[in-house]
């Protein structure tokens, strides 16, 4: 298997918000992130990460780096220490070859298909309430600490009443 190896590197302008807010970055790297804080706001004084679960300090009027480590794709959050601004990484697979692009192409096409051979389960009402707490949290509708509290409740209900 292939692994990219180095470290990519983004600049992150800080100024009543974070510019850019999305950030697409390679998965299985490192990602080095320069921070450029031009915003005197204490809101902005500290930057928190969802995966892996950092909380880092922005020094006003300079550069502060803070290195990734190498992840899975997948998507990360990140907040002002208030949770008032927000900006996502979005960790995207390294696509090696078009053989590996054609085989996610078929796959994706053979799914529904395979989901009616062999049947797919019943959803339970949890389930169906954690995709949507999912959905809502990744629009950024919803804070962390809400989206945590809810999926609680959503997975002791299902206890409760569940099979």
């Amino acid at each position: 298997m292939h692994r990219p190896t180095g470290e990519q590197t983004v600049e992150v302008i800080v100024d009543h918000g974070y510019r850019p807010q999305t950030i697409v970055a390679r998965a299985g790297v490192p990602l080095r992130m320069v921070f450029r804080r031009r915003d005197a706001d204490e809101c902005m004084d500290r930057v928190v990460f969802s995966s892996p679960r950092l909380d880092r300090p922005l020094a006003r009027g300079r550069a502060t780096t803070i290195v990734l480590p190498a992840q899975a794709p997948g998507e990360i959050r990140f907040t002002c220490g208030m949770g008032r601004y927000h900006g996502q990484i979005q960790l995207r697979a390294d696509r090696a070859s078009p053989f590996a692009e054609l085989g996610g192409a078929i796959g994706r096409r053979l799914h529904p298909i395979w989901e009616f051979v062999r049947g797919s389960p019943e959803r339970t009402v949890a389930e169906d309430a954690l995709a949507i707490l999912r959905a809502r949290f990744a629009r950024g509708e919803i804070s962390q600490e809400e989206f945590e509290r809810a999926r609680a409740l959503a997975l002791a209900d299902n206890r409760e009443f569940g099979p």
